[in-house]
This record gives C-alpha cells, sequence and structure tokens, in this order.
C-alpha cells in the first residue's frame, strides 16, 4: 500500500479495514458472527474453527496488503479478487442448495462484494497508472 496516490490509497484501507475488521470479530467471538450470518450454532459445532481459519486468512491479507510495495501489491489485489468471487459463489451455491435463507445468502454475498468492490476499483487505478507512466 506504500508509494500510492491517496485515492488509491484510501480504496485499498477501506478494504483492509473491512476485510480485518470483521475477521476480528469471527476470530474473537465466531458463535456470534455465525449468528448473524444465520448460521445456527448448534448444528454446526465444528464452524467455529472454521470461522477462525477463514479469519485468519483475511487478516493476513490486509496486513499484507497495509505493508506491500509497488511489487507485490497487484499480486495480492489478484489474490482478494480471487479470494472474494470465491466466497460470492460459494455463498450463491449454499444458497440454491438450501442452506441458508435467501436474506442470509444476501448477507454473506455482500459481506464479500464490500471487500471486492474497493479492491477492484484500487486495481483497476493501479493498473491504468502503471500504464500512463510506460507510456
Amino acid at each position: 500500500m506504500r508509494n500510492q496516490v491517496w485515492y488509491v490509497a484510501t480504496l485499498l484501507g477501506i478494504m483492509c479495514l473491512i476485510r480485518f475488521g470483521l475477521s476480528a470479530i469471527g476470530y474473537v467471538d465466531p458463535p456470534w458472527l455465525m449468528q448473524q450470518l444465520g448460521v445456527p450454532v448448534d448444528s454446526n459445532l465444528q464452524m467455529p474453527y472454521i470461522i477462525r481459519v477463514w479469519a485468519i486468512r483475511d487478516m493476513v491479507l490486509a496486513i499484507l496488503v497495509v505493508f506491500s510495495n509497488q511489487a507485490t501489491i497487484k499480486v495480492l489485489l489478484f489474490a482478494c479478487i480471487a479470494i472474494d468471487m470465491t466466497d460470492i459463489w460459494s455463498a450463491h451455491l449454499s444458497g440454491l442448495e438450501g442452506l441458508f435463507s435467501e436474506t442470509d445468502t444476501w448477507s454473506l454475498k455482500l459481506t464479500a462484494i464490500a471487500a471486492l468492490l474497493p479492491e477492484s476499483i484500487a486495481l483497476a487505478l493501479i493498473m491504468r497508472n502503471s500504464s500512463q507512466t510506460q507510456e
């Protein structure tokens, strides 16, 4: 995230806040997050472990993005986008299988979309800026 223009750094900061903040909550209190996402704890006893695995993944990604330089930021953003796209797709498939209500499915999708939008815009701006400086 270092040496980015202010508007790209702002988008990356928003993405990192969303990704890290939600993950920290999920790591500290997985049953509460499960309840918010419509996942019953009683019938998903292993789910707190899965939530913590997801949370660590996203916290590490956010930290890597914050401390990244110009050479690594694009690769990290591609990874973040790929992860968020698969999260959206997984939520969609889970909804189709009836594992979540329509409201809970959209809640899961919108959580991933909230990080996907600023990171996608930031990557597009970085790509545009790097192509302009190469000309």
